[in-house]
């Protein structure tokens, strides 16, 4: 539970952060209201696309989308290595994806949760700013 704890904090704490940093650069609080909707709008949608696109990232690596690449780029690493290619004991992909089954990530369900709250704070937001604006 402690964990749990931490990792939504931690996310949650990543967010605001770059909430604040979008935010302070730009000054909403001299603007119309409509320019601060759409500010907020941006500064809540950055993050939360981050966390929930790093999710889908995991979530893809997990599934083993990506454990061909890795198994190839470790083989042309070896290649490139003076001294590394002279080995003989090269692991094969069966024994590779073996072992990269048992590593694989549990509990990343945090970056989803708190990047869709992120990005549904953004859509209020975005709500808000095409309630008050009028095209020029």
């Amino acid at each position: 539970m402690k964990a749990r704890v931490i990792r939504y904090l931690s996310a949650a704490v990543f967010c605001a952060l770059l909430v604040w940093l979008y935010v302070s650069g730009r000054d909403p609080w001299t603007l119309p209201l409509v320019e601060q909707y759409r500010i907020w709008c941006d500064a809540f949608t950055v993050p939360g696309l981050l966390l929930v696109l790093a999710g889908c990232l995991v979530w893809i690596s997990n599934k083993g989308a990506l454990d061909g690449i890795s198994y190839a780029v470790r083989g042309l690493f070896r290649v490139f290595i003076p001294g590394a290619g002279l080995r003989r004991n090269m692991e094969s992909y069966y024994d590779y994806l073996r072992r990269k089954e048992e590593k694989r990530i549990k509990g990343y369900g945090f970056l989803f949760a708190v990047g869709g709250v992120c990005l549904a704070v953004a859509a209020v937001f975005m709500i808000l700013f095409y309630r008050l604006y009028e095209p020029r």
